[in-house]
């Protein structure tokens, strides 16, 4: 029998919900990390704006909204398909400047990063960003609290549990609200890392989604457009939404609506 939390941690009796997020690196996250000899993995972030598309495609056939977390390089390599995400209704969130690893930058450097995407996206766009994930999860103590000086109102960056938490590295400024990320439901870890079949990922995540269905947590899916976008694993994406849709209780938003419901219901 299904045991349920009481009360919901979610609106309207949802008992849980999903982020579906995608981090657009074009061929950045690839070319900071690989020697420059190795073609092979290079070559293969050109995939990145016809996965954007098809993921696209994906939402719209189930009429959901994603969060879309865009490195600020890729942004203005590419202007059309970040506007053409957020003409349909997607959430576009900061990604660095160009998936450098934050935590090897100066604070000062770090806040450049910071301000020279938002800049990026906002022009492109029309409007500013209202959160952040750092590339590669590699953030340090003057991160969090550069996010929270810019007003940003959320991240997604700390795998500390099931739920979201307040987060506050500066006590006179507004907490941000964390969307706890996981390794486990990042899909380059399973077709990068690993070679697992669309199946065998789908089902996983799954079994996730059911065990966050009865304790009542959240999911934050971490998906890369040149590994998930592509078609066998866009299936497997498919299979998961088409599943979690069918439950009738998962809610499935981006990331700035849950934790605005998250900050709203913690603090008021």
């Amino acid at each position: 029998m299904e045991r349920y939390p009481t009360p919901s941690n979610w609106p309207a009796n949802h008992r849980a919900a999903l982020c579906i997020s995608f981090d657009v690196d074009g061929v950045y996250g690839e070319r900071n990390y690989r020697d420059p000899s190795d073609t092979y993995w290079l070559s293969q972030t050109e995939y990145d704006r016809a996965g954007v598309e098809r993921s696209l495609r994906i939402m719209a056939d189930f009429d959901l909204q994603a969060t879309y977390c865009w490195v600020g390089q890729v942004a203005v390599d590419d202007p059309d398909t970040l506007r053409r995400a957020a003409a349909e209704g997607h959430e576009i969130a900061l990604h660095t400047w160009d998936h450098r690893y934050l935590h090897t930058m100066s604070e000062v450097e770090q806040r450049d990063d910071f301000l020279r995407t938002r800049e990026a996206l906002e022009r492109i766009m029309g409007h500013a960003p209202t959160g952040h994930k750092t590339g590669g999860w590699r953030y340090n103590e003057a991160t969090h609290r550069i996010a929270q000086e810019l007003g940003l109102e959320w991240i997604m960056d700390i795998p500390n549990g099931d739920l979201p938490s307040l987060e506050q590295p500066d006590p006179l400024l507004p907490p941000l609200v964390n969307l706890p990320p996981s390794w486990l439901w990042d899909d380059y870890n399973w077709y990068v890392d690993n070679i697992a079949s669309p199946n065998q990922v789908a089902n996983a995540w799954q079994d996730d989604l059911d065990q966050l269905r009865e304790d009542g947590g959240l999911m934050s899916l971490t998906l890369h457009p040149f590994v998930t976008g592509r078609p066998g694993p866009a299936r497997g994406l498919a299979r998961f939404i088409d599943y979690a849709v069918s439950l009738g209780d998962i809610w499935i938003a981006p990331a700035g609506q849950i934790a605005r419901w998250w900050r709203e219901r913690a603090i008021g």
